[in-house]
């Protein structure tokens, strides 16, 4: 698929995310432990059993790559447990919208650290975009206490983490697809286990839990990090 085709089809599917989080049961930790962790043994299972050579070559491509891998599994894991987090306290309307920043500040990330170039038209959408973001905020209460303003800080610390992920991936553009995915899910589960062992999850509804797995998490993370390795 071109790259653009799979990055939109994944936005596509991400845009129904919410709706599934809030059918899961489970809190806004627990859906973010639940996406990684069945994720990545879902992605072992399908590449053990079709390309079990990539399974055995993982030792050695850690050892060789673990830094940006590290920071992805990082980035990916506190993007998630913020966004859901965010979903309990604000409607998904808002902690989406502030959410879809992502991308307005992982261009400036690249442009900042990449030397990636911004055309004047793109500054101007850039502009666009976070007025958007002073319009949603300017409708609340700035306060601690109000639910709908922690919930769209919540989204917005998720966008800022979520807007490292492209850019990381950019040091890992000779990877494999699938091996980049499980990679990427495994070392997030590493880093939420620790908050998942003390709070706990909440009592899951397989089947919201399932689709947010196979649908939300594989598939698209697969599309959307396979595309990122053609487009700017």
């Amino acid at each position: 698929m071109n790259g653009r085709v799979e990055i939109a089809t994944a936005m596509l599917i991400w845009g129904s995310v919410g709706i599934f989080a809030r059918f899961s049961g489970l809190s806004g930790l627990g859906v973010a432990f639940a996406r990684v962790s069945l994720g990545a043994l879902l992605l072992v299972a399908i590449t053990g059993l079709l390309e079990r050579e990539k399974l055995e070559a993982l030792p050695g491509l850690l050892r060789m790559r673990w830094k940006p891998l590290l920071g992805l599994g990082i980035a990916l894991a506190l993007n998630w447990a913020f966004l859901f987090t965010a979903f309990n306290y604000t409607t998904i309307a808002n902690a989406v919208l502030v959410y879809y920043t992502a991308p307005v500040l992982a261009t400036l990330i690249s442009w900042r650290f990449l030397g990636e170039k911004i055309s004047r038209e793109q500054w101007g959408l850039i502009g666009l975009a976070f007025l958007g973001l002073t319009l949603i905020i300017s409708g609340q209460k700035l306060s601690l206490n109000d639910r709908d303003f922690v919930g769209i800080l919540l989204a917005l610390i998720a966008a800022l983490f979520y807007a490292l992920i492209p850019n990381l991936g950019r040091f890992l553009r000779d990877v494999d697809g699938k091996v980049l995915t499980l990679l990427q899910l495994a070392i997030a589960s590493l880093v939420l286990l620790p908050f998942v062992a003390v709070q706990g999850t909440g009592e899951p509804v397989w089947w919201a839990v399932l689709v947010l797995v196979a649908v939300h998490t594989v598939l698209a993370l697969f599309l959307y990090m396979d595309g990122l390795k053609t487009v700017e």
